[in-house]
């Protein structure tokens, strides 16, 4: 399988967020929906694969391997890439 325990939910929340961002704002609203997203994989992601032991993290809700918590890193660099190709002038949803 793809993902384990709850993985999946690191796809669901930038899916979520991004689709929320954009029916709010447009376009321009694309890199809120990843920031919103990498800051809730990353809460959410830290404290579902913490053990009653503060200490330890056993990372068991995974997707593609990768513990749950560490795909926040991707949706900030898209949201941080998706502003500043915004502010540059170069992205997609300005080229008309």
């Amino acid at each position: 399988m793809w993902w384990s325990g709850v993985g999946i939910l690191a796809i669901v929340f930038p899916a979520a967020t991004v689709a929320a961002g954009y029916q709010i704002g447009g376009y321009p609203g694309v890199p809120c929906g990843f920031f919103v997203a990498g800051i809730a994989t990353w809460f959410v992601g830290r404290r579902i694969n913490r053990t009653e032991d503060r200490m330890i993290y056993h990372n068991e809700h995974r997707l593609y391997s990768i513990p749950m918590q560490y795909w926040a890193f991707l949706w900030m660099f898209l949201a941080l890439t998706q502003t500043v190709l915004g502010l540059l002038g170069k992205a997609g949803w300005q080229q008309e």
